[in-house]
């Protein structure tokens, strides 16, 4: 029998279902941050957020990363501004200058005698949050006891694509949409084998269905896709161990996948000569960010912003508050990605939407059903 979505209306457009997400999944949610490269000095620092919490992590003068709540112990003011930088040697709250070291520690209060005698420096340094490394990238967690080990573990042992520091590609411009949907709208997207046929059909041109393989790694998943002559971002060609280059005939048979889902935030999309990471910022109920960083061939351009049709020159977002074509004419596929999720997420405001049945192929909406279970089984809601 065809099963039904198991997330119902509510969790894709109700606010106490966002602050539900909030207290329960991403409390203790990994997520990406940076590359380890990212951080060369002391006080170098990148600033991300996750579901509501900013956190921020930073190089000490020892030489360690380490990542704190980005929140002043005094009144609550954010102390690292913009998405990365230095800091210099203290972190210095702007409001009433109290002071911190690059590791969190409380140094310096001002007119601590007259305005605080009491104040024990020891206990109010920042808030610390969860850490970890690998292969050069970055992730944080606002658990501090958050276990990285566990989390990173089903997927560790993978084929993984490209090592950004033994390679020849490059960073381009980082790319950031403001998407008018539910994080969960998009994810699914990300994950959904059904589509590809259909929406990017003249653009990504496939895989159908029966040729989409989707494994399980703990909660992340790796997609495959199993079929030569489709134009999508599988390579077809890759570089050997010794630097030559190879045909292949799928993403499996080259060893690596086309899409690592992270849960519940990340994804890892390969391109045939380099990587893209994109992080996941649930903004609200109905609107969500994306952080996309990638890294091309020397060939290819470092900015593409100027390619993408709602590029605000501004702001430095995307968004389709700025469109002038329709996104099927636009030969892009993030552009019809958009699209289409802030569709979905406008049929679901409708009080005449209804859950629907999800298809029964392992490589269609499968990956779905999967994502509800791992969201189910961290909030206290009856599946």
């Amino acid at each position: 029998m065809t099963e039904l979505h198991r997330l119902g209306r509510e969790a894709y457009i109700d606010p106490v279902w966002h602050e539900r997400e909030v207290d329960q999944l991403f409390l203790n949610a990994w997520c990406f941050a940076g590359i380890t490269s990212d951080f060369k000095e002391a006080g170098d620092y990148k600033a991300v957020e996750i579901g509501g919490f900013p956190i921020a992590v930073v190089r000490n003068k020892d030489g360690d990363l380490g990542a704190v709540h980005n929140v002043c112990r005094h009144r609550g003011a954010t102390l690292f501004d913009g998405n990365g930088g230095n800091i210099g040697k203290s972190i210095v709250c702007p409001y009433h200058r109290w002071t911190y070291g690059l590791a969190g520690e409380l140094r310096g209060v001002p007119d601590k005698q007259t305005c605080f005698p009491d104040l024990e420096r020891s206990k109010l340094g920042l808030k610390p949050a969860g850490l970890g490394i690998f292969k050069g990238l970055v992730f944080v967690n606002p658990d501090p006891n958050a276990n990285f080990d566990d989390w990173i573990a089903p997927i560790a042992d993978q084929a993984w694509p490209h090592d950004l520091y033994a390679s020849d590609v490059r960073e381009a411009v980082p790319l950031v949409y403001d998407v008018k949907c539910n994080w969960k709208v998009f994810a699914e997207n990300a994950i959904d084998g059904y589509h590809l046929a259909y929406l990017h059909e003249q653009t990504l041109g496939g895989p159908t269905p029966d040729k989409n393989v989707w494994e399980q790694a703990g909660d992340h998943m790796i997609w495959y896709a199993n079929e030569e002559g489709v134009r999508h971002r599988l390579p077809k060609k890759i570089r050997d161990e010794n630097g030559k280059i190879g045909t292949i005939k799928s993403a499996q048979q080259a060893g690596f996948g086309g899409v690592y889902f992270l849960f519940p935030l990340t994804l890892v999309v390969p391109t045939p000569y380099g990587l893209s990471i994109t992080a996941l910022k649930p903004t609200s109920a109905s609107t969500t960010r994306l952080t996309i960083r990638h890294w091309v061939g020397p060939w290819q351009s470092l900015d593409e912003r100027k390619y993408i049709q709602g590029f605000d020159k501004k702001t430095g977002i995307i968004s389709s508050d700025n469109w002038t074509r329709h996104p099927l004419e636009t030969g892009d596929f993030q552009t019809e990605d958009v699209w289409i999720c802030e569709k979905v997420q406008q049929g679901l405001q409708s009080p005449a939407f209804e859950l629907g049945p999800l298809s029964l192929g392992p490589g269609a909406e499968d990956p779905i059903r999967w994502f509800h279970r791992s969201i189910l089984s961290r909030l206290q809601v009856s599946d």
